[in-house]
This record gives structure tokens, C-alpha cells and sequence, in this order.
């Protein structure tokens, strides 16, 4: 005769199911995102596409932004999560500022990264924590990139280190965005890259300032 699950087994059963579930729902929501846009980023349908009941839905997430967190914060916070890995893996500050450069040209090249980069931007401009979500993420990226470039161009004051640095992110969201939307159009792609590199040099060691 099976003895019955220990109190311990059960909760870890219990455990995992919701996590499951969890999963399922933000699947679903960026499934939903990609496919409708913002407009029909609504709890009903998230649901609807989970395949579950509103009120299932809103025991993992009360709100419409907190679904809206949970698909964004993951790709938000990827950029300093990179930082932070290769900065504790001891590379070279210029290594890990072409990590980032290369990570910003990849996600540009990827369908769904940048369509959901667009879709963010367009609740940003009416979310107030849409709006919170990219200012923290904002503050992160350039608080990682103000110590990269003081360690690649110490002759620059902290002043001009940070505006340095909101430069850089300023360009690489533009390259981003330019690059996602026109990659049906891919004789305006040539050389991006290299030009890229090339504006990010300008950036640290040019004469801007």
C-alpha cells in the first residue's frame, strides 16, 4: 500500500504546480502582447489565452502591471544582469562594453525582442509604471556603464562620465530601434555594426566635451 505524500512532499508538489502556472500566465501575456499589441493586453484575455479564470489569473498577479512586470522586467534587467556576470568574471572594461554593444545589435536582429521593445514603448508613453519600469532600468544600465568608461577613459570627470553614459544608452536604444523596424531593408543594416563601434569610440575618446 502507497503510503501517502509527507506534508513537506505535498507543499513542494503544490510548489511547483503554481510555478507552472505562473509561467504559463506570463507565457500567455507575451504571447498575447506580440500577437494584439497593447491595446488587448487585458486581464480577460490574458486569461483567456492561459486558459484559465480571471480570478486564477489574479491570484499570481492582482493587476494588469503586474503581468506587465512580470514580461518585461526579465528583458529590462538582462542588460545589467550581462554587466554584472562579465564584471565579476574579472573582463576587461572594453570586453565588456562590446558584450553590451553586441547584445543591443542581437536583440535589434531578433523579431520578437524588438517588437516587444516597441509594444513597451508605447505603454510607457501612457503607463506611469511602464514610464517607473524603464527609469529603473535606465538607472541600473547607467550606473554599470559609468564605472565601464571611467575604467576605459579615467580623464573624464564624473560629470562627463555619466553624460557619457546616457549618451551611449541614448544610441544604442536609437541603433536598437532603427535596426529592429528596417530589417526587411537590409542594404540600410551594412556596416551598422562597425559604425556602431565606431560612434561608441567617438563616445569615449573623442573630443565632446
Amino acid at each position: 500500500m502507497r503510503k501517502p505524500a509527507s506534508p513537506r512532499g505535498a507543499h513542494s508538489v503544490l510548489r511547483a504546480q503554481g510555478e507552472r502556472t505562473r509561467l504559463a500566465i506570463v507565457g500567455a501575456a507575451r504571447s498575447l502582447l506580440l500577437q494584439n499589441g497593447s491595446l488587448k493586453f487585458t486581464l480577460r484575455e490574458i486569461a483567456q489565452r492561459a486558459g484559465i479564470s480571471i480570478s486564477n489569473l489574479q491570484y499570481y498577479f492582482p493587476t494588469r502591471l503586474a503581468v506587465l512586470r512580470a514580461v518585461f522586467e526579465p528583458v529590462l534587467g538582462s542588460y545589467t544582469r550581462e554587466l554584472r556576470n562579465a564584471m565579476e568574471k574579472g573582463g576587461a572594461p572594453g570586453d565588456m562594453l562590446g558584450l553590451l554593444v553586441a547584445k543591443v545589435m542581437r536583440d535589434a536582429k531578433d523579431a520578437e525582442s524588438s517588437a516587444l521593445w516597441c509594444h513597451f514603448l508605447s505603454l510607457v508613453a501612457i503607463d506611469p509604471v511602464a514610464s517607473q519600469m524603464l527609469d529603473e532600468c535606465y538607472a541600473g544600465v547607467t550606473n554599470e556603464l559609468v564605472g565601464l568608461i571611467a575604467a576605459l577613459n579615467p580623464r573624464l570627470t564624473l560629470v562627463e562620465t555619466r553624460a557619457t553614459a546616457m549618451l551611449l544608452i541614448a544610441l544604442m536604444e536609437g541603433v536598437s530601434m532603427r535596426a529592429g523596424v528596417r530589417r526587411r531593408n537590409r542594404a540600410d543594416l551594412r556596416g551598422i555594426e562597425r559604425r556602431f563601434l565606431a560612434a561608441v569610440n567617438q563616445l569615449l575618446f573623442g573630443s565632446l566635451y
